[in-house]
């Protein structure tokens, strides 16, 4: 049986997941990071009432986020 070898995928994952991790920190500090695609500021948007995440404006960048609701 042929033995799959996954770390490749696995190092790219790990490395686009940091991207996006210090992507949102940046933001989060209110530094300006703009979209690879269309160089548009990226925006964090957080509210309870809508989709979160980090967009720009013309939609070629968007990073859902999953946000706990503390109670």
């Amino acid at each position: 049986m042929t033995k799959l070898d996954f770390s490749a995928i696995n190092k790219s994952s790990a490395k686009s997941f940091n991207e996006q991790k210090n992507m949102i920190k940046k933001i989060g500090k209110g530094q300006t990071v703009l979209c690879a695609t269309c160089k548009q500021p990226l925006q964090l948007s957080v509210s309870s009432d809508s989709e979160t995440g980090v967009s720009c404006a013309k939609g070629c960048t968007q990073v859902g986020l999953e946000v706990e609701e503390q109670k």
